[in-house]
């Protein structure tokens, strides 16, 4: 219980020190494990070519084990949506990079942010990481949200590792909430998987 009230905490203070265009807190409270999400979008010119987005999320089951993930995406767009990225990552398993190719288009009501990319090691991997969000309005005061997360990585063996994050709530002036249910697989066969659903609050600024 301790670190899951510290990683809470930990998320919020970085949350609250970040100067940046557009940010998000998201948790997730769920029947195998408790999901804390902090995301951040930095644009570094007008045309909003060049971006950084960042990311750091962390899990804790109920026995209080712990994984922790954070990312950077160095982006650039040309204005047709595609583009190159360098990515860096630190996680519980390790550290390393990628590079790779993306495509980004974000509307009043609709976003989608897709990246291909490969593994900058000696050993070869390429992983897809996509995002998709759609949030039609329902008057002036609520919208339907719903997202849709996903990361596939693989090597020359096959299939390592997979990931989806499906949300489907409400919002109201930029908080969100709803029914919420992260999926993983691993190996090569699919020979470990996990389901953990659950509820999850989204404050977005």
């Amino acid at each position: 219980m301790r670190r899951i009230v510290v990683l809470t905490t930990l998320a919020v203070l970085v949350l609250w020190n970040a100067k940046t265009t557009a940010q998000s807190l998201e948790l997730m409270p769920g029947i195998e494990r408790i999901f804390v999400d902090v995301q951040w979008l930095k644009t570094f010119d007008q045309n909003r070519k060049w971006s950084l987005f960042s990311r750091s999320r962390a899990t804790v089951d109920y026995e209080e084990n712990t994984d922790l993930f954070t990312g950077a995406y160095l982006n650039y767009t040309t204005p047709s949506g595609f583009g190159g990225t360098i990515v860096g990552r630190i996680s519980t398993g390790g550290a390393g990079g990628d590079v790779g190719g993306h495509f980004f288009k974000a509307k009043e009501s609709f976003l989608v942010y897709a990246l291909a990319s490969v593994a900058i090691d000696t050993e070869f991997a390429y992983s897809w990481f996509s995002i998709v969000r759609y949030t039609p309005r329902l008057n002036d005061t609520w919208r339907v949200y719903t997202s849709l997360e996903l990361f596939s990585n693989l090597n020359t063996d096959g299939h390592v590792a997979s990931v989806q994050r499906l949300r489907a709530g409400i919002d109201r002036q930029g908080y969100q909430f709803g029914l919420a249910l992260n999926l993983a697989g691993l190996g090569k066969d699919y020979s470990t998987t996990d389901t953990n659903p659950g509820v999850f609050v989204r404050k977005q600024f």
